[in-house]
């Protein structure tokens, strides 16, 4: 004989279950657009920042060229000046780029860290749905919360190497620059 108050529980369980599946599903979809929309501003932010660079590199170019030009160094002095300005044009734009390649590097990380997170709260609720008593609950949700903050400490880990990367990257670019500027000018000596 079939036990009313069993079925009923089962029943329940099934559609807690469903939903918590239904809600996962969404939850992931809605994950993926997010992921979607940053990769394609990414890009574009992209592309749009290498235009801006290259068309900012050139203006200043010119602009050097004419302020050389009007107030009349011309010779060696002059190329002097627009071969040093064209340098620290060429450094600007290497941190430039180096720093939103690392924003790029970072934003695309904490994007992962987030859907990694997310599917981690998903299955986390899972855990907790299929708990059968107030004991199994609290040692659930106690190892849920231990999981977490050593996500979160390792995670933050993460994010702060490629901050050193990016602050390295910067730092040799300025370097190269500087090194590129000191042979050019002990050649024209």
């Amino acid at each position: 004989m079939a036990h009313p108050q069993t079925d009923t529980h089962a029943r329940e369980q099934i559609k807690r279950d469903e939903q918590a599946h239904k809600n996962g599903d969404a939850a992931r979809a809605g994950v993926e657009k997010l992921a979607g929309f940053r990769q394609r501003a990414t890009g574009e932010a992209w592309k749009s920042m290498e235009s801006s660079v290259e068309g900012a590199s050139q203006g200043f170019q010119n602009a050097s060229d004419q302020v050389a030009r009007t107030l009349g160094f011309s010779g060696a002095e002059g190329e002097r000046l627009a071969r040093q300005t064209g340098q620290n044009v060429e450094a600007i734009t290497k941190v430039g780029t180096v720093l939103t390649q690392a924003y790029q590097d970072t934003s695309r990380e904490w994007y992962g860290l987030a859907r990694k997170q997310l599917q981690r709260n998903l299955e986390g609720l899972s855990q907790l749905a299929h708990c059968r008593s107030v004991q199994d609950f609290a040692a659930t949700q106690s190892s849920l919360v231990r999981e977490s903050l050593q996500s979160m400490v390792e995670d933050s880990r993460l994010i702060a190497e490629i901050s050193l990367k990016a602050v390295n990257d910067a730092s040799k670019a300025v370097a190269g620059t500087a090194q590129e500027k000191g042979r050019s000018s002990a050649l024209a000596a």
